[in-house]
């Protein structure tokens, strides 16, 4: 079992990936930080993108997996797919505080997370 960290290059990403490192140290095992790529068509690209976010993970927690996907079809189910895939027991999800049109815009995503992840679910709020 592990602890799995939705990954966002973001105040509220680093505050949910920071909770994932104590939560996976507490519970005495392994960190997987979950990242759903852009979806550029470019294997340049992406390869890139993996780089940078394999290596600021690996600032803060050097034994952490990372496991990275396309959208597929969207970001959201790529992610419920790699919770899945990861055998997750928990997973850590970084928020931050919205106006009212940006809870409408953005909160679907994440109440679509969070109804549809079949396990405990830790949601960080940012400090800001």
């Amino acid at each position: 079992m592990t602890v799995a960290v939705v990954h966002s290059q973001t105040d509220e990403g680093r505050q949910a990936l920071a909770a994932g490192i104590r939560e996976a140290q507490t519970r005495n095992t392994e960190l997987v930080v979950l990242h759903a790529l852009s979806g550029s068509s470019e294997q340049s690209a992406r390869d890139r993108e993996i780089a940078a976010v394999d290596a600021a993970v690996r600032a803060v927690a050097p034994d952490a997996r990372v496991e990275a996907a396309l959208p597929d079809p969207d970001a959201t189910s790529t992610l419920l797919a790699l919770v899945d895939k990861v055998d997750a027991e928990l997973v850590v999800i970084g928020s931050r505080h919205r106006s009212a049109v940006g809870k409408f815009l953005m909160g679907q995503q994440v109440q679509r997370l969070l109804l549809e992840i079949p396990v405990e679910i830790l949601v960080v709020k940012s400090r800001q």
